[in-house]
């Protein structure tokens, strides 16, 4: 599913992708979806930012870009792991993911098609503390009612 912006003449002129949020070694690990990968290609990264959608105002806590003459290719196999900058990249330093806390991550790329509408990737996910003081990362689908209501569910 993806989310689109409509003009007054029912055109699209923007649409906005999901990203993927896997884990590794309970890092949360971003990416794109072997959908968009197959619809569109490789799409080049020019930025990426997680941020906190706990706290009001909503606080960057990780981001970094690449020059525009740099661009990194994502794949769906890809995983760029929280906090890890990519050759080429500045950024900011990670902050401490708090367990509790909603996070979003925004993938700012676009397919090599100059006609494609894409203009960026967008995944959640929840930090929940483990019992031996480790944390997991919960990924937050698009059907799921936390997509909408940017709180963690409860554990079952």
């Amino acid at each position: 599913m993806s989310l689109y912006s409509i003009s007054p003449d029912g055109s699209a002129f923007s649409r906005m992708a999901y990203a993927v949020v896997t884990t590794s070694n309970g890092i949360p690990c971003f990416s794109i979806t072997k959908k968009e990968e197959a619809r569109n290609g490789t799409p080049m990264l020019g930025a990426l930012i997680v941020s906190d959608l706990s706290v009001q105002p909503v606080k960057k806590v990780w981001s970094f870009s690449v020059p525009p003459d740099w661009p990194i290719p994502i794949h769906a196999d890809s995983c760029i792991r929280y906090g890890d900058l990519p050759p080429t990249a500045t950024g900011i330093k990670p902050k401490i993911l708090i367990p509790g806390h909603f996070y979003s991550v925004f993938l700012n790329g676009r397919p090599k098609d100059p006609s494609d509408p894409t203009y960026g990737y967008q995944g959640k996910f929840c930090v929940r503390a483990t019992a031996d003081g480790g944390q997991q990362i919960i990924p937050i689908n698009s059907d799921m009612q936390a997509w909408i209501d940017e709180v963690c569910p409860t554990p079952r």
